[in-house]
Formats: structure tokens, sequence, C-alpha cells
């Protein structure tokens, strides 16, 4: 059998863009150390729990954390894309015959 091969060049733009689920994530999880510290750290003078009032704080600061790590990825996606450059990629398709 024969192959036939061939080559392609052309231009290219490389873009880095970051993971906005990575973003999100870590976002979330500084939401919930924030809600660990803020559960203990203020006095419990009212009628809830601590398990109450940590999952108040987790759903309030695991929102904020998830929202400003995904404005963060947004700022870091804006700065990368003004620093684009480009290339040359070459295209290698084979056949067989």
């Amino acid at each position: 059998m024969s192959e036939k091969e061939s080559i392609t060049t052309e231009q290219v733009t490389v873009r880095r863009s970051p993971k906005f689920l990575a973003f999100m994530i870590a976002g979330i999880i500084l939401g919930i150390v924030a809600a660990l510290i803020l559960t203990f750290s203020l006095p419990n003078d009212s009628e809830f729990t601590l398990t109450q009032i940590f999952g108040f704080m987790l759903l309030i600061t695991g929102t904020l954390g998830g929202t400003l790590g995904l404005v963060f990825a947004l700022i870091a996606d804006r700065y990368y894309s003004r620093h684009v450059t480009q290339a040359t990629a070459e295209h290698i398709e084979v056949t067989k015959k």
C-alpha cells in the first residue's frame, strides 16, 4: 500500500484563556472558608444554632465567592485577549491507497 501525504500551512491565532469553572470553584471554596470564619467569630446571641448560622453564611458567602471568581476570570480573559500571537501551523493529511 502506498501512502499519499499532503501538507498545508496556514497562519493561526494563539490566545490563552482561563478555565472559568476552576475560578468559580476556587471562589466557592474561599466562600466556604469565609463562612466558617464568620460563623465562629461572631457572637451567637440569636435563637439559631451554629449549624443554621453556618448554613445561612454558606449560602451568602458561597454565592458571592463563586460570582467574584467568575468576575475575576472575565477580567483575566479580557487581559489575555489583548495578548494574542500569530503562529504558523502545518496540517499533515495522510491517505492510504
